[in-house]
């Protein structure tokens, strides 16, 4: 699972460009990586993934804005706080239809997305974020595979 923590900075760019990465390695697994400024917005999106997510999950989204924040200000001091405005954190365990689920394929097994680029029986067909080449595990590739899909049942419907 990854969980997201977009922070609102504003007034200051912490020494840090665009689209900087930084990442905050911690004991026990609790790393949390953040892009920072994407576009020169006054944001900072923090990613934490694996065990810790689902920790972070379930601690609910006051710890993981609390977790966010006291790692900034570990790194560039507390004077952050004061910088810190709107925070947030998904909550992609708690969604119903897809329970935490990532579209990151295990070591060794991604060419199981080839598998499922194939239609069964000509019936059924997958399209997704999964399936979404160089866009992989992005909105933008989830509606971009979605829409070569549907040509492709259109175009065998229309060939009946």
């Amino acid at each position: 699972m990854l969980t997201k923590l977009p922070v609102e900075i504003r007034g200051t760019r912490l020494g840090l460009a665009p689209f900087d990465d930084l990442l905050i390695e911690r004991l026990a697994r609790h790393d949390i990586y953040f892009l920072c400024f994407p576009f020169d917005l006054d944001l900072m999106v923090g990613f934490v993934g694996g065990d810790f997510a689902w920790e972070m999950s379930a601690a609910g989204e006051a710890a993981g804005v609390d977790f966010v924040v006291d790692r900034l200000c570990a790194i560039f001091g507390g004077d952050v706080r004061k910088h810190v405005g709107r925070a947030m954190m998904t909550n992609w365990g708690g969604e119903r239809f897809v329970r935490g689920a990532y579209a990151a394929a295990r070591p060794g097994r991604s060419r199981a997305r080839a598998t499922l680029m194939q239609p069964v029986a000509e019936k059924i067909f997958f399209a997704g974020e999964h399936l979404a080449g160089p866009l992989m595990q992005t909105c933008g590739g989830a509606r971009l595979s979605g829409e070569a899909v549907a040509r492709m049942v259109a175009a065998q419907l229309a060939a009946k």
